[in-house]
């Protein structure tokens, strides 16, 4: 099958970025009484809306629109301030998607990130005009598991989803590109491949040599890819 369009999730695909969004969560939860390590916040709140990690811990409507986009913010300005600093790319991504644009091949940001974030990730990885569509949590009313965000992604490249490929690493992520009806590569970032098992194809990172079994671009202008066995 030829992709025509490439979806990329942002935190835990583009950019190793667990530790900082922990650091921020932690510290609004613990002035909120609640306490989360690490691996509870890798497992069950990487790559959530804030409204939506919120949830896990407090019953649904104890925060006003309002508190949940101050709490939210004061996260959010971890990522900002330090991205710059400590984040680091997701290893071969940035020379995968460099490999796609000289392809000419479309591809997309779709991430539950608020603006702020992407604007800080695109700032610090020089990236401004790399992607011909950009969706983030900002732009949608239903976070993952929803599809929304993939949905929109596709149609932003001119594209029937069924013709994307969405690039992800969390299981509400996974779940949204089948829901979209993308096809998806998991990358085992963050989890297993047993969490992620819904995926079409797993890669460990951007060098993975499994991705030149799954996308061969080199072959015509538009990628191939090998079906799952």
């Amino acid at each position: 099958m030829k992709y025509k369009g490439y979806l990329f999730d942002l935190d835990g695909v583009l950019i190793d970025s667990s530790k900082i969004h922990y650091a921020g969560w932690k510290k609004v939860l613990n002035s909120l009484g609640k306490e989360i390590d690490y691996e509870k916040f890798r497992t069950a709140c990487f790559g959530k809306r804030g409204v939506d990690t919120l949830e896990l811990f407090f019953p649904k409507g104890k925060f006003s629109d309002d508190e949940v986009k101050r709490l939210s913010d004061e996260v959010d300005s971890n990522f900002v301030n330090t991205v710059a600093e400590v984040g680091v790319p997701i290893n071969g991504a940035l020379e995968f998607l460099q490999m796609l644009r000289r392809s000419e091949q479309k591809i997309a940001l779709a991430t539950s990130a608020p603006r702020q974030n992407v604007d800080a990730f695109l700032d610090a990885f020089r990236l401004r005009g790399a992607f011909d569509a950009e969706v983030c949590g900002d732009d949608v009313t239903k976070g993952k598991p929803d599809p929304e965000v993939f949905l929109k992604a596709a149609f932003g490249l001119g594209e029937d989803p069924a013709h994307c490929v969405v690039f992800e690493d969390s299981l509400p992520g996974v779940t949204a590109a089948k829901a979209a009806g993308t096809s998806c590569v998991a990358l085992l970032t963050t989890t297993t491949a047993e969490v992620l098992k819904a995926a079409d194809f797993f890669i460990r990172d951007f060098a993975d040599e499994t991705l030149k079994r799954i996308i061969r671009p080199e072959e015509s202008r538009g990628p191939k890819v090998r079906e799952k066995v």
